[in-house]
Formats: structure tokens, sequence, C-alpha cells
């Protein structure tokens, strides 16, 4: 019965691998997809006109959709049971129940190690420079280990500096870890954090959303940023730069009403100016002990999620864990188009539409915030209205 069950579940696991891997549609479609149809299979049984006649996608999504090939979900699907990766999908009770909560969730997660029960140990995200001071490492050190012999999980980006720190003094003190990657999961990165990935692989887990050998590429890391700040019930800026992919995490974290805290130091230091600012703008809560953040994680913990879209969240966990979500004959067509949500978001589009072609331009010209600008291209990018390739922008051709 074991092995029937098996051969079964691998059989609906290329749906989702299929579905997952299309190139072409942004984490939102596949999203509402799934909420809609209720798992990849029906997707892919859908023939053409039925999806024009149920969606409102432009032809360029239809006719991915139409693509049914199998083989890049067949060649995904070898190369994980070969090199030991599990495959969690957002139907999967393993799935983490707090990342059903953001915009966008994964549809799929890969998974080397064991992702720690973050009911049982919540995760908080300790992120910061690659470039740390050593003021910066001391702290991270600090907050790993307190927080660590706490019982919470400790989540980052594995990358070099205030991540890599954190995550060796929670390791030190028996805590539990997870390190989201951009790329895949079989390929370290940064290359000399081997030793501490092998290290995570025994305290956690190392995951990302893309397939395994799915190289780094830097137009992945600000979208993996969100994966970061939803598993977390709060986040924890040691140092950052103005521009750091750190102040877009603490910018998604806010997004997703979770908390943000930042550590104060030096004012005329280039990596504190960040956490400084957050400070300042009432964006994050003063860290200078482990009790500034434990006071409020054991609120957490009595209360849950601290998010206004609960209830909404709600229904939309149901949906994502139920197989029996089917389409409902009716005249009002699903998936809507992806809208803009402030005036920020306008005025980005705009300058791409004049002819802006890097984040760096969209600064200059719109006046706006880094941070701010970083966060609503990453946001505008989740939600399919901006492509990013290459370090150029540009607009969506498919809306």
């Amino acid at each position: 019965m074991g092995n029937v069950w098996c051969i079964i579940k691998l059989s609906k696991l290329k749906y989702w691998l299929w579905l997952s891997t299309k190139e072409g549609l942004n984490c939102r479609i596949k999203s509402e997809l799934l909420q809609v149809f209720g798992c990849p299979e029906k997707i892919y049984l859908k023939t053409r006109k039925e999806l024009f006649e149920q969606t409102n996608l432009n032809v360029k999504y239809i006719d991915i959709l139409s693509d049914k090939n199998l083989k890049r979900a067949e060649e995904v699907l070898f190369d994980c049971e070969k090199l030991g990766i599990d495959i969690i999908t957002i139907n999967d009770s393993s799935y983490p129940e707090i990342l059903l909560n953001i915009d966008a969730p994964p549809v799929v997660l890969y998974v080397r190690g064991k992702l720690p029960n973050l009911e049982k140990n919540p995760a908080i995200s300790i992120i910061g420079t690659r470039k740390a001071t050593a003021y910066g490492l001391m702290v991270a050190d600090m907050f790993g280990k307190e927080l660590a012999k706490n019982d919470l999980t400790i989540v980052s980006g594995m990358a070099k500096g205030i991540d890599a720190a954190a995550m060796k003094a929670a390791i030190s003190k028996g805590g539990k870890t997870i390190a989201v990657l951009a790329g895949g999961v079989n390929i370290c990165f940064p290359p000399q954090n081997n030793i501490l990935m092998g290290d995570i692989l025994l305290t956690g887990a190392v995951i990302s959303e893309n397939p395994p050998s799915t190289p780094h590429y830097s137009f992945y890391f600000p979208i993996r940023n969100r994966i970061i700040s939803g598993l977390s019930r709060a986040s924890l800026i040691v140092e950052a730069p103005i521009k750091s992919g750190a102040l877009i995490t603490a910018r998604l974290a806010l997004e997703q009403g979770r908390d943000v805290f930042a550590v104060p130091a030096n004012i005329n230091s280039e990596n504190s100016a960040g956490c400084n600012k957050l400070i300042s703008d009432g964006e994050a809560a003063m860290a200078t002990c482990v009790q500034d953040i434990l006071k409020e994680i054991y609120v957490f913990k009595k209360t849950s999620l601290k998010n206004e879209k609960n209830d909404i969240n709600k229904n939309n966990i149901a949906s994502y864990k139920s197989m029996d979500n089917i389409y409902s004959d009716n005249k009002e067509k699903i998936l809507e188009m992806p809208t803009l949500k402030n005036k920020e978001q306008k005025v980005i589009l705009q300058l791409v539409l004049d002819g802006a072609k890097t984040p760096e331009e969209i600064i200059e010209l719109s006046n706006l915030k880094a941070s701010k600008v970083m966060t609503e291209l990453t946001m505008m990018e989740l939600d399919g209205i901006l492509v990013h390739e290459n370090g150029v922008i540009y607009k969506n051709s498919n809306l």
C-alpha cells in the first residue's frame, strides 16, 4: 500500500512542478490559479478554450498554460530524488502555515535538511550587510545565541557578514536554523559558507522556491526576501546601509504585517544608516537586548499573527489546503489583472514607460526613498507588472 501511495504522490508532483517551473508566470498568478482550481492537475487538464472562458489571463499566459509538456517537471523530479531534496507543495501539511499569510506564497519549496516546527519554535530573521563591522558581528552573535537559547528558529539568506554570524551563533547554542537561498539548494551561495551550510543542514533546513541547480541570479534575491520575512514572526536588522537587501526585507516584513526591529548604532556609520532611519521613521522598534524582541514574540504566540488581513488569510489557508476546490460555473471570470497598489507604484510605472531602465534611474528621477523604490519594484515584479532581467526593468508585455 505504501508503494502505491508513493507512486500516486510522485505522479501528482509532476503537475506541481509543471506549474511551478513555468517561466513567464509570476508567483501571484500561480497562487491565484491554485486558489481557484485547487490543484495543478486540474489546471493542467484545462483546455485552451476553458482557460479563455474561465480566466482573464492574457493570450501569452494562456499560451504558457496550454503547453502540456512535462519534460522539465520530470527532470526536476529526477534531480530531487538523486540529490535527496524534498519537495513540499503549498497543499502539503508540512508546508509552513505562516508562509500562507503572505502575498504570492511559493507554490513549491525545495528543502534540504528538516524544516523546524515553526509553531513550536517560531522564527526570527536576523539580517544585515555583508560588509559587517566588528560591532555588527558582535551584535549578531549576541542576538543569535540568546534567541536560540529561547527556542526560536533563526532565518536568514546565509549571506556573508551579519546573516552568517547570526546563524553560526544560533548553531553554537544548539538552535534551529533555516537558510533561504535565491538559487538551487544544491549550490552553496556564497561558496565560502560551505561549512556553515553543512551545519545548517544538521540543525534545520536550506530551502528555495527555485529548482535544483538554478543559478543564484541577482534578480532572484529581492523576490527571495519575501520568503525570509514571510517565515518569520519578526525581522531584526542588525547593520544595513540605506541601499541594502536587508532594508528590502524589512519593508516586505512590514507589508506582511510582521514586527520589525533594528539595532541602533553610530550615526556616522554608513552601515548603521538604514537601521537608524528605520527607527527614526517609526518603521522599526529599537532592539538593544533580546528581551525587546522576546516580549513581543510571547505576545505574538498568544494572539497569533498580527496581521489585519487574518480573516482573509484563514480563507486562503483553507483554499490552499483543500484539494477539492473546483471552479464553479458562473459568468464572472477569475484572475483579475494586477492593479497598482499606491501612488509610488504609479510613479515608478510611469518612469519605466518613459524609459527608465534601472533602479538607480528610478530613484534619481522619482525623488522617492531608495528603500521604498526597491520594495515597490519587488512587489510590482511579484504582481507581474514589471519584469527585471539582466539588470534592466521593463513593463510586462503580457499585460
